[in-house]
């Protein structure tokens, strides 16, 4: 579910919503959130001539389709307002690269699932039928040093493009290394 199983994939360095993170997304601040959510694409579509019913949608339909957007951040810092959480989850975003802040935003999402404030899924859903098994079977991992530590983290590769990942870090102070080359 989601792209949260490829955290620590590629270039980032997010790997996972800290604990001390989801404490904070209580149920009721993910409900605040999905309403002002609600209201901030609502407020868009009446500018736009448009009408969507966004009460019963899902991570699928719609919520996990808005992730990263400026509706979406406007939304979260609404929210956050509410709950007095602008410096702990907001500004925490605000500060991350958009590559990291992309997975965080995917997280809380799934965050919203998983608390039962939306669902995952309905039947109507276009769910793309893609295996990620069936394409990155080659496995690598980096390996960068930081104050007196070796940092390690590992992922999956398109097989057809190999050279791709090795040009991100072949100038990189990351080490690439790789498990399964294919």
């Amino acid at each position: 579910m989601g792209r949260s199983g490829n955290v620590g994939w590629g270039m980032s360095s997010y790997f996972g919503l800290p604990n001390r993170k989801k404490k904070l997304l209580t149920k009721e601040f993910l409900q605040t959130f999905k309403e002002e959510l609600i209201k901030v694409f609502s407020e868009n579509d009446k500018r736009n001539n448009r009408n969507i019913d966004y009460e019963n949608e899902t991570y699928y339909g719609f919520y996990g389709e808005v992730e990263s957007t400026g509706g979406f951040y406007k939304a979260l810092k609404n929210a956050c307002e509410k709950y007095n959480l602008t410096k702990a989850i907001y500004q925490y975003a605000q500060k991350m690269p958009w590559y990291d802040s992309d997975i965080f935003d995917d997280d809380l999402v799934l965050q919203m699932v998983e608390k039962g404030v939306i669902k995952e899924k309905c039947d109507n859903d276009f769910i793309a039928d893609y295996d990620e098994s069936k394409y990155m079977k080659s496995k690598y991992k980096l390996v960068s040093h930081y104050k007196g530590y070796d940092v390690v983290k590992y992922g999956n590769w398109f097989d057809d493009d190999i050279k791709g990942l090795e040009d991100i870090y072949k100038d990189s102070e990351q080490e690439l290394i790789w498990l399964i080359k294919l």
